[in-house]
């Protein structure tokens, strides 16, 4: 699959995941979900920073200030998943912290998606991004599986 799909596809599903946990009634399953939302979101930062980035990072020339953004709103996506993730779902904050991260993530996704991703396209073949997708689709199924936190440092092959 190509590399800017698949994490298209990845940004909608995680929209969607935190749209269906605001929608949940149960505390019970808005732990668990977002338990599940910070695992997905982890991977998925840590898959664009190690493929997608340098992508990025070569076709951009000397302005590299977006690249440099777009790390920060990774940091600020982490830390507000986190947060989320110590917050009972029966805490009074829990509805503002959720809004906080489907907000930065929403301004992650569209400022990756409107700039990003047509600086990593050009110069790439339909066959490397395909290849690239590959490697972010292996590497985000590994990192849901075996559950490394953020620490340990993902090795492009």
């Amino acid at each position: 699959m190509d590399a800017l799909d698949l994490l298209e596809q990845q940004h909608l599903e995680l929209g969607a995941l935190m749209a269906r946990i605001a929608a949940e009634p149960s505390p019970g399953l808005r732990t668990s979900m977002v338990a599940q939302l910070s695992r997905m979101i982890d991977a998925h930062v840590r898959i664009e920073q190690t493929y997608l980035y340098p992508v990025c990072a070569e076709r951009m020339g000397d302005d590299k200030k977006p690249l440099h953004e777009a790390y920060e709103k990774h940091g600020l996506a982490r830390f507000a998943a986190d947060n989320l993730l110590r917050t009972r779902a029966t805490d009074v904050r829990f509805e503002a912290r959720l809004k906080l991260l489907r907000d930065v993530f929403a301004d992650h996704a569209d400022e990756e998606e409107g700039f990003l991703f047509p600086k990593a396209k050009r110069g790439l073949t339909d066959e490397q991004l395909d290849v690239i997708g590959c490697d972010l689709e292996r590497a985000y199924e590994v990192l849901l599986r075996v559950g490394v936190s953020g620490g340990v440092p993902l090795v492009r092959p």
